[in-house]
């Protein structure tokens, strides 16, 4: 048989999928694919029930399929990586942790900005992250408020890696007041104002994932047997969201919302700032990939918290306090708490409906950046806050939901202005072609990205299923 045969598995918190692949030059082509529960309890289980049941459902002829196939894999089980940011300013150090902490593959479940205070130790202890990343001042900059927060950490309860990544000159103090707690350090997020070098710090978020994740459940089993060390899924997402913008000609611009039962990720391949003379960028200068999360949009764990988050997108669909608001709510309590259900009925499926598009409204809103018309007595001009996303040319849905949708509705939703405030303008996508990504090879495919860049990226374009307005 001609070609390489390539196993990946991804290992979510509700399913475990295994796609085998033949790679021929640099085309990948899926041969067998598999999706079985994910075993909460023994997690190696479900991935030897999918791999093995992947390798078995090809067309190929018994004996075909050697054993020792090369096992490419990732997970998001027990919720992926949970990080706290800690930094001086929102709009400098702060970002920039968070833009560490989400392009490694984490979840920012909290972040912080100056000096900490007893609410927010409580509110950390509270959370309980698996990483809290320290950071703040330059290198030679501001020290005060960073060693302040260095000592309130050592107050502390939380068993959390405390990660420094702030102004070097004073590292060693950082670490002598953090004396006993588990530290480690990286260089600096913003060694200058303006320059943003989060590589160091995201390595030892990858490494934290593989201590904290891999041991326990079953993984580390599953690691000794693929021979290799996981991936965090989101972060095998957002390699191949890279890999596509740079290798595959008319997708340099493009964005991917991949929606879950519990969050919402958005990712976004495209220039964050365009200029011109009567156009200011404040703060940072986002960078062409990005990646957010959103902890409370989701279709199912995180229903009830998006009814609450999104209650006027709800009302201005459904209209103020009506029966069919109540209806909303109960139906979203009852999918929180029973996570694994599937509507039967075209109420169920309006809800869904409802429900998915206020994640993808909401998820491309905090993504995106705004634009404000600002008048002085020298003329009018706009500033700029965020990332620009008018130049995204193809938006694509992954996910369970949205890997499913036949029509572009749902995704356009991403595009639609938020009408709050008449003299900001959020900079969401303008006019994009929808695509599905049908198949579900997205995190499949991620997990090939880094070794076989162009043949994953090929890949997962051919296989996104383009939407169309169903005819009028």
């Amino acid at each position: 048989m001609n070609g390489r045969l390539l196993l990946s598995v991804d290992i979510g918190s509700t399913y475990t999928k295994a796609g085998l692949f033949r790679l021929e030059g640099e085309e990948l082509r899926l041969l067998g694919k598999a999706v079985r529960p994910t075993t909460v309890d023994d997690l190696g289980r479900g991935f030897a029930e999918a791999r093995a049941a992947a390798l078995a459902g090809t067309n190929l002829p018994p004996g075909a399929v050697p054993s020792d196939v090369p096992v490419y894999w990732s997970s998001s089980a027990r919720g992926g990586l949970k990080i706290a940011a800690v930094g001086l300013t929102p709009d400098l150090t702060l970002s920039v942790a968070r833009m560490a902490a989400t392009s490694a593959g984490g979840k920012v479940v909290r972040a912080f900005s100056y000096e900490l205070a007893a609410d927010d130790l409580a509110e950390l202890e509270s959370v309980a992250p698996d990483i809290i990343l320290l950071t703040g001042g330059t290198d030679g900059g501001n020290s005060r408020v960073v060693l302040h927060n260095a000592v309130r950490l050592a107050e502390t309860h939380v068993p959390a890696v405390i990660l420094y990544a702030g102004n070097r000159k004073v590292r060693d103090q950082v670490k002598a007041a953090l004396s006993g707690r588990d530290v480690v350090t990286a260089a600096n997020v913003m060694p200058e104002v303006g320059v943003i070098d989060i590589e160091p710090a995201r390595e030892v978020i990858r490494r934290a994932f593989l201590e904290r994740i891999v041991d326990g459940k079953g993984l580390s089993r599953v690691a000794a047997a693929a021979g290799r060390d996981p991936l965090p899924t989101p972060l095998a997402v957002f390699e191949l969201v890279r890999t596509i913008g740079e290798r595959v000609p008319g997708w340099e611009d493009f964005a991917l919302i991949d929606m879950g039962g519990a969050t919402t990720d958005f990712y976004s391949h495209t220039e964050s700032f365009h200029g011109g003379d009567a156009v200011l960028l404040r703060g940072l200068r986002e960078p062409k990939l990005k990646r957010t999360v959103e902890g409370d949009l989701g279709l199912r764990v995180s229903a009830e918290a998006l009814y609450r988050s999104e209650a006027p997108f709800f009302e201005s669909r459904l209209g103020t306090g009506g029966p069919a608001m109540a209806d909303l709510r109960a139906y979203a309590g009852s999918v929180s708490r029973a996570t694994d259900h599937l509507p039967s009925d075209e109420r169920g499926r309006r809800f869904d409906a409802l429900l998915a598009a206020a994640c993808v409204r909401a998820s491309a809103l905090r993504h995106a950046g705004t634009i404000q018309r600002v008048f002085t007595p020298q003329g009018g001009f706009e500033v700029q806050r965020g990332k620009d996303l008018r130049r995204v040319k193809n938006l694509v849905g992954s996910g369970g939901y949205l890997a499913g949708l036949t029509g572009p509705a749902v995704l356009l939703e991403a595009c639609a202005p938020d009408a709050a405030d008449p003299d900001i303008r959020h900079l969401v996508p303008e006019a994009p072609a929808c695509y599905a990504d049908a198949d579900h090879l997205i995190p499949l495919l991620g997990n090939l990205a880094a070794d076989f860049p162009a043949a994953a990226a090929r890949a997962a374009v051919a296989g996104f299923k383009p939407l169309r307005p169903l005819p009028s």
